[in-house]
């Protein structure tokens, strides 16, 4: 019996493990070529993008930098951020779209039923790893404030620490209304308040398919299911 409780408790880690990594690095190093592309970018390239301003348009090679949380782009082979980030309208980049959230970071649009849009916001979390703990798994302390040192636009990111950090990847989803106010996803209370006529047909859905609110196909699910009640 002990060794399928051994199982199930290592089941978590494997499944995060995806969307973390542990690099050594030293205070004001440069790690940017220690992080794997998947970990820094949401494109394995810099691809074709049409950047929509009000009243003007631009186009060029864009990728979104998910640790920096900010889109960059490639002039002359070198990599910038995108300048003016609030003022874009919207954003494409092979086929899929992307909206302003604060001074430079975006969110992508996951689905859009007219009236509502689910979006996700992607950051990047840097993070003290500490040593083995139990059955000798790894572990991590509390997020570092200040980001990595990763070279963005000839800025220096610095490590707080002299030792291994953990990389790992956050995301936040969204519902966002025809008002355009972001509210976040964390449970079935989020959409109730979106639908409050229709609260125990959602809380039942929610039960019945034991939707989980960090699932990107799971909410995109619940979503369609809010905007069809009533129809």
């Amino acid at each position: 019996m002990k060794k399928y409780v051994f199982l199930l408790l290592l089941i978590p880690v494997w499944v995060s493990a995806q969307n973390r990594q542990v690099i050594e690095a030293a205070s004001g190093e440069d790690i940017s070529q220690k992080v794997s592309t998947q970990m820094q970018f949401l494109f394995p390239e810099f691809t074709d993008g049409d950047v929509y301003y009000k009243g003007y348009s631009g186009k060029g090679k864009l990728n979104y930098n998910m640790l920096l949380g900010e889109m960059q782009f490639l002039e002359n082979n070198q990599v910038k951020a995108l300048a003016n980030a609030r003022d874009v309208v919207v954003l494409n980049i092979d086929k899929r779209r992307f909206y302003p959230f604060n001074e430079k970071e975006f969110t992508e649009e996951l689905l859009s039923t007219g009236k509502y849009q689910l979006r996700v916001r992607r950051r990047g979390n840097v993070a003290q790893h500490s040593k083995k703990g139990a059955y000798g798994m790894d572990s991590s302390t509390s997020a570092i404030t200040s980001y990595s040192s990763i070279n963005s636009d000839n800025r220096q990111y610095n490590l707080t620490v002299e030792e291994k950090v953990l990389i790992s990847l956050d995301y936040f989803y969204y519902i966002v209304g025809s008002n355009g106010k972001y509210i976040l996803i964390k449970n079935a209370k989020t959409f109730t308040k979106q639908f409050p006529q229709y609260r125990a047909q959602i809380e039942e859905f929610v039960q019945d398919n034991k939707i989980r609110f960090d699932n990107e196909d799971e909410l995109k699910a619940l979503l369609k299911f809010c905007s069809n009640l009533g129809n």
